[in-house]
Formats: C-alpha cells, sequence, structure tokens
C-alpha cells in the first residue's frame, strides 16, 4: 500500500514537471513570437518611411500652413483619424475624409496595404507593446507606458522624424563659407527693406522653400529670395522662389542678386512672374512690383 502512494506521489510530481515544461515552452514561444512580430512591424515601417522620404516631404510641405511669423499649422498633415479597430475599418469601408490626405492617407495606402489587413497590423502593433512597454513622450517631457491607441502617434512621429531629419540635412550640407557669405548679404538687405518702411521677418534656417525673407506693407506681402553669388543667377533661384511664393502665401516674388541673371533666368522669371533686381534697386522695389 505504502509503494502504491510512493508511485502515485511520483506519478503527480511527473505529471507537474510536464505541465511546468509545457508552460514555460509556451511562455517562450510567446516571448519568441511578440519579439518576431514586434521586429517585423518596425522593420516594415521604417523601409516604407525610408522608400518614400521625399514624397512624404513634399506632401508634408503642401499640407502644412505657416504664418508671417514662422509658425507651422500641422493640422491637415498630421490629421485626425479613428484609433479603434472598428471605426477604423468602417471609415476605410465608407471612404471618409479622415484618411484622404497627410499622414493617415500614407497609413492606409501604403503601411496598411503592406500588412495587408487592420488585423494583422493591430496584431504586429500589439506585440510591438509588449516588447516595447515604455515610450519617451516628447510632449509630456517624460517617459511613459505605451498604451494601444497610441499606435497612430507612433507612426507619425516616425514619420515626422524622417522628414525633419531631411530638412535639418539639407540645412547641415550647405558649404559653411558661402553660408555666411549669404547670411551677411540677406541682412545688409534685410536694413535696407526696414529703411524703407517695409516690415521683415526672416525664414526658418531649415524649410525655407527658396526664400529667405517676408516684407509686408499694407497689403503686399513680398517673398523674397537673396543671392550673393559671383556668377550670373540661373533658373534653379527662379524656381525655387516662385514655388516658394505659394508656400509662404505671397502676393510677389522678387529676387535679389548682385551677380545678375542669366537670359535663360530673365525668360523664366517673366514667364512666372518673378521680378529680377539688384541689390542697389531693393530700396525702391515696390516701384518694381508695380
Amino acid at each position: 500500500m505504502k509503494s502504491i502512494f510512493i508511485l502515485f506521489i511520483f506519478f503527480l510530481i511527473f505529471i507537474a514537471l510536464i505541465i511546468v515544461r509545457n508552460y514555460l515552452a509556451k511562455k517562450k514561444r510567446l516571448k519568441l513570437n511578440n519579439s518576431l512580430n514586434a521586429n517585423y512591424f518596425i522593420q516594415v515601417i521604417t523601409n516604407l518611411i525610408e522608400e518614400n522620404k521625399y514624397n512624404l516631404l513634399e506632401e508634408r510641405i503642401r499640407l502644412i500652413n505657416i504664418d508671417a511669423y514662422g509658425n507651422e499649422d500641422l493640422n491637415k498633415w498630421i490629421g485626425n483619424p479613428p484609433l479603434d479597430k472598428k471605426t477604423i475599418k468602417l471609415t476605410i469601408k465608407n471612404r471618409s475624409k479622415e484618411f484622404k490626405e497627410g499622414i493617415p492617407y500614407f497609413w492606409e495606402k501604403v503601411i496598411l496595404k503592406k500588412f495587408e489587413s487592420p488585423e494583422l497590423f493591430f496584431e504586429k502593433w500589439k506585440s510591438y507593446i509588449v516588447v516595447h512597454p515604455t515610450i519617451d513622450d516628447e510632449i509630456l517631457g517624460t517617459r511613459r507606458e505605451l498604451k494601444f491607441d497610441d499606435w497612430f502617434v507612433f507612426v507619425a512621429s516616425q514619420i515626422e522624424k524622417s522628414c525633419l531629419y531631411l530638412l535639418k540635412k539639407d540645412y547641415l550640407n550647405k558649404d559653411n563659407k558661402n553660408y555666411n557669405k549669404g547670411i551677411d548679404f540677406e541682412n545688409n538687405c534685410m536694413e535696407i527693406l526696414k529703411n524703407s518702411g517695409w516690415q521683415v521677418k526672416e525664414t526658418p534656417s531649415s524649410g525655407d522653400q527658396g526664400v529667405d525673407l517676408i516684407a509686408t506693407i499694407d497689403d503686399l506681402r513680398i517673398c523674397i529670395q537673396c543671392k550673393n553669388h559671383e556668377k550670373a543667377i540661373g533658373n534653379k533661384a527662379v524656381q525655387e522662389i516662385s514655388a516658394g511664393k505659394l508656400y509662404w502665401k505671397g502676393t510677389h516674388a522678387v529676387l535679389v542678386s548682385k551677380s545678375g541673371f542669366t537670359n535663360s533666368a530673365h525668360k523664366l522669371a517673366k514667364a512666372n512672374n518673378v521680378k529680377l533686381i539688384h541689390e542697389s534697386e531693393l530700396k525702391d522695389i515696390k516701384k518694381y512690383i508695380n
């Protein structure tokens, strides 16, 4: 009888060991699966942003609104899509406006397409949260727990970082000597305009879209690019200030140079209603735009 009891105890221990082993194996598989899903999730998003970074930057530039003081309104670019799965599926099905432009459009048409379905996207996202449970919240200035509804904030922040990096890279790649020389010329142009009664604002160092100064008086808002080159200015600068005028919502576009302009630049400027003037003519700019 005693031996049967001992055998029974050994049997229970054996069963318990099997249960523990299976539990640990299942836990290990789950951990590995979450790790693979999380890695797949971030890799896909990172690759898609990298492949489309210039198109994303162009779309960002098109959609943001910037006031006279350089403040950016990102509402159209970032959007306000629904965050829960059921509403998202319904919104996409009904072709609602929430995914018509900006980052939401990119998420639906590019990212979601790669994941094939919202279910698969959120399955991978859920695994990512398990593997990376916290996030550095730049808005709150603290490290906090990553929540399920943070999926869009996470995607949008990755896209914004890419766009801002491109803008910063463009700024840092400028030749320092020529850049400082250009700044001096730009400051001189600004003083001439101010002394002539204009209110003048500088555009941000990065992302200026070809506009250095914005001069305003009454209902005039002139977008100005200042070029201090040794050679005559060509078509590229005309194209930049023409596009910059639209971006900054100017009434006129003016290109200022100390070295003159090529014949081709004059033709293109005339076709695009861009005024080409010498530094010495800047004090009478109102006469030239009229």
